[in-house]
Protein backbone atom coordinates (compact mmCIF):
# COMPACT_ATOMS: atom_id res chain seq x y z
CA UNK A 1 0.00 0.00 0.00
CA UNK A 2 1.17 3.31 -1.16
CA UNK A 3 1.49 6.57 1.31
CA UNK A 4 -1.41 8.22 0.26
CA UNK A 5 -3.75 4.89 0.45
CA UNK A 6 -6.74 5.61 2.87
CA UNK A 7 -5.76 9.46 3.25
CA UNK A 8 -8.33 11.35 2.33
CA UNK A 9 -6.94 14.34 -0.24
CA UNK A 10 -8.59 18.13 -0.26
CA UNK A 11 -8.69 18.81 -3.95
CA UNK A 12 -7.54 21.93 -5.23
CA UNK A 13 -8.22 23.49 -8.92
CA UNK A 14 -5.26 25.94 -10.13
CA UNK A 15 -5.15 28.43 -12.90
CA UNK A 16 -2.37 28.66 -14.73
CA UNK A 17 0.49 30.97 -13.32
CA UNK A 18 -1.02 30.41 -9.83
CA UNK A 19 0.90 29.59 -6.86
CA UNK A 20 0.23 26.39 -5.01
CA UNK A 21 2.94 27.11 -2.58
CA UNK A 22 5.83 29.46 -1.43
CA UNK A 23 9.39 28.55 -0.03
CA UNK A 24 9.04 29.36 3.01
CA UNK A 25 5.33 28.84 3.29
CA UNK A 26 4.23 25.95 6.33
CA UNK A 27 4.23 22.34 4.99
CA UNK A 28 0.42 21.36 4.49
CA UNK A 29 1.50 18.45 2.91
CA UNK A 30 2.32 16.68 -0.23
CA UNK A 31 0.58 16.70 -3.41
CA UNK A 32 -0.22 14.31 -6.85
CA UNK A 33 -1.23 16.29 -10.17
CA UNK A 34 -4.52 14.74 -11.31
CA UNK A 35 -4.76 17.31 -14.77
CA UNK A 36 -2.77 19.57 -15.59
CA UNK A 37 1.41 20.43 -15.35
CA UNK A 38 3.04 21.77 -11.62
CA UNK A 39 6.57 23.07 -11.77
CA UNK A 40 8.46 23.11 -8.49
CA UNK A 41 11.27 25.93 -8.54
CA UNK A 42 13.71 27.75 -6.87
CA UNK A 43 14.12 32.16 -7.90
CA UNK A 44 17.91 33.01 -7.27
CA UNK A 45 19.01 36.15 -5.66
CA UNK A 46 19.48 37.31 -9.01
CA UNK A 47 16.27 36.73 -9.77
CA UNK A 48 17.04 33.80 -11.98
CA UNK A 49 14.57 30.47 -11.59
CA UNK A 50 15.87 27.29 -11.28
CA UNK A 51 13.55 24.18 -12.61
CA UNK A 52 13.70 21.09 -9.84
CA UNK A 53 10.79 19.19 -11.45
CA UNK A 54 7.82 19.17 -13.59
CA UNK A 55 5.10 17.06 -12.31
CA UNK A 56 2.79 15.93 -14.48
CA UNK A 57 -0.57 13.76 -13.84
CA UNK A 58 -0.04 11.08 -11.22
CA UNK A 59 3.12 12.58 -10.49
CA UNK A 60 3.36 13.23 -6.16
CA UNK A 61 5.49 16.54 -5.42
CA UNK A 62 6.90 17.74 -2.31
CA UNK A 63 7.14 14.43 -0.20
CA UNK A 64 10.30 15.46 1.00
CA UNK A 65 8.71 18.69 2.97
CA UNK A 66 6.56 15.83 5.02
CA UNK A 67 9.86 16.39 7.16
CA UNK A 68 10.22 20.05 7.51
CA UNK A 69 8.07 22.71 8.37
CA UNK A 70 8.34 24.91 5.61
CA UNK A 71 8.76 24.26 1.85
CA UNK A 72 11.65 24.55 0.81
CA UNK A 73 10.75 25.77 -3.69
CA UNK A 74 7.85 27.30 -4.96
CA UNK A 75 5.63 25.23 -6.91
CA UNK A 76 3.60 27.15 -10.06
CA UNK A 77 1.18 25.44 -12.17
CA UNK A 78 1.95 25.56 -15.65
CA UNK A 79 -0.94 25.12 -17.07
CA UNK A 80 -4.58 24.58 -15.11
CA UNK A 81 -4.62 21.99 -12.98
CA UNK A 82 -6.13 20.04 -10.26
CA UNK A 83 -3.91 18.42 -7.50
CA UNK A 84 -4.66 16.76 -4.46
CA UNK A 85 -3.25 17.08 -0.85
CA UNK A 86 -2.58 15.21 1.54
CA UNK A 87 -2.23 16.56 4.75
CA UNK A 88 0.94 16.47 6.53
CA UNK A 89 -0.48 15.31 9.91
CA UNK A 90 -2.55 11.90 8.76
CA UNK A 91 0.80 11.53 6.27
CA UNK A 92 3.18 11.49 9.08
CA UNK A 93 0.72 9.04 11.47
CA UNK A 94 0.72 6.36 8.16
CA UNK A 95 4.61 6.48 8.17
CA UNK A 96 4.80 5.61 11.65
CA UNK A 97 2.43 3.11 11.71
CA UNK A 98 2.68 1.69 8.37
CA UNK A 99 6.06 -0.28 6.98
CA UNK A 100 4.66 -0.84 3.76
CA UNK A 101 4.06 3.26 3.34
CA UNK A 102 7.43 4.01 4.31
CA UNK A 103 8.89 1.78 1.92
CA UNK A 104 7.16 3.22 -0.56
CA UNK A 105 8.12 6.66 0.08
CA UNK A 106 12.01 5.74 0.37
CA UNK A 107 11.56 4.22 -3.08
CA UNK A 108 9.94 7.43 -4.46
CA UNK A 109 12.29 9.74 -2.86
CA UNK A 110 15.48 7.02 -3.95
CA UNK A 111 14.01 7.54 -7.65
CA UNK A 112 13.80 11.05 -7.46
CA UNK A 113 17.24 11.38 -6.34
CA UNK A 114 18.69 8.99 -8.87
CA UNK A 115 16.92 11.76 -11.45
CA UNK A 116 18.53 14.91 -10.07
CA UNK A 117 21.59 13.30 -9.96
CA UNK A 118 21.05 12.38 -13.59
CA UNK A 119 20.12 16.42 -14.58
CA UNK A 120 23.18 17.59 -12.35
CA UNK A 121 25.28 15.28 -14.34
CA UNK A 122 23.44 17.12 -17.52
CA UNK A 123 24.30 20.67 -16.30
CA UNK A 124 27.93 19.57 -15.63
CA UNK A 125 28.41 19.24 -19.78
CA UNK A 126 29.78 22.09 -20.95
CA UNK A 127 29.20 21.61 -24.85
CA UNK A 128 25.08 22.50 -25.43
CA UNK A 129 25.57 19.88 -28.13
CA UNK A 130 26.59 17.14 -26.30
CA UNK A 131 24.24 18.17 -23.01
CA UNK A 132 21.48 18.00 -25.06
CA UNK A 133 22.30 14.74 -26.87
CA UNK A 134 23.22 13.15 -23.90
CA UNK A 135 19.76 13.52 -22.40
CA UNK A 136 17.67 12.56 -25.59
CA UNK A 137 19.81 8.99 -25.08
CA UNK A 138 19.22 9.52 -20.72
CA UNK A 139 15.25 9.76 -22.08
CA UNK A 140 14.65 7.55 -24.85
CA UNK A 141 12.15 4.93 -24.28
CA UNK A 142 12.07 1.08 -24.94
CA UNK A 143 13.10 1.29 -28.45
CA UNK A 144 16.46 3.51 -27.02
CA UNK A 145 15.50 5.82 -29.78
CA UNK A 146 12.44 7.66 -28.99
CA UNK A 147 12.34 10.56 -26.39
CA UNK A 148 8.27 11.66 -26.37
CA UNK A 149 7.59 14.48 -24.82
CA UNK A 150 4.39 15.64 -22.41
CA UNK A 151 5.40 19.20 -21.55
CA UNK A 152 6.68 21.98 -23.80
CA UNK A 153 10.48 21.73 -24.81
CA UNK A 154 11.00 25.41 -22.91
CA UNK A 155 10.43 23.71 -19.99
CA UNK A 156 13.01 20.57 -21.28
CA UNK A 157 15.38 23.46 -22.00
CA UNK A 158 15.10 24.49 -18.19
CA UNK A 159 14.95 20.81 -16.56
CA UNK A 160 18.50 20.94 -18.15
CA UNK A 161 20.44 24.36 -17.94
CA UNK A 162 19.57 26.04 -21.54
CA UNK A 163 17.85 29.08 -22.32
CA UNK A 164 15.04 27.99 -25.15
CA UNK A 165 17.43 29.66 -27.60
CA UNK A 166 20.18 27.72 -26.98
CA UNK A 167 17.75 24.36 -26.63
CA UNK A 168 16.07 25.21 -29.98
CA UNK A 169 19.51 26.36 -31.71
CA UNK A 170 20.87 22.81 -30.81
CA UNK A 171 17.62 20.85 -31.79
CA UNK A 172 17.76 22.52 -35.37
CA UNK A 173 21.92 21.89 -35.32
CA UNK A 174 21.41 18.07 -34.48
CA UNK A 175 18.12 18.02 -36.87
CA UNK A 176 20.32 19.80 -39.97
CA UNK A 177 23.23 16.91 -38.96
CA UNK A 178 20.81 13.85 -39.27
CA UNK A 179 21.06 13.21 -35.72
CA UNK A 180 17.73 13.64 -34.88
CA UNK A 181 14.56 14.02 -36.35
CA UNK A 182 11.84 15.71 -34.59
CA UNK A 183 8.27 14.95 -35.00
CA UNK A 184 4.89 15.88 -33.20
CA UNK A 185 5.38 15.45 -28.90
CA UNK A 186 8.67 13.52 -29.72
CA UNK A 187 12.40 13.15 -31.61
CA UNK A 188 13.73 10.27 -32.73
CA UNK A 189 17.69 9.51 -32.03
CA UNK A 190 19.32 8.84 -35.54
Amino acid sequence: MGLHDEIDPAIRRLAAGETLFAAGDETRGFFEVRTGRVRLMRFGADGRETALFTAGPGERFAEASLFAARYHCDAIALSDAVVACFPRAACLARLNDDAPARFDLTADLARQVMMLRSRLTLRDIRSARERVLAFLVAEAGDDGRTVAFGGSLREIASAIGLTPEAFYRTLARLESEGAIERKAGRIVLA
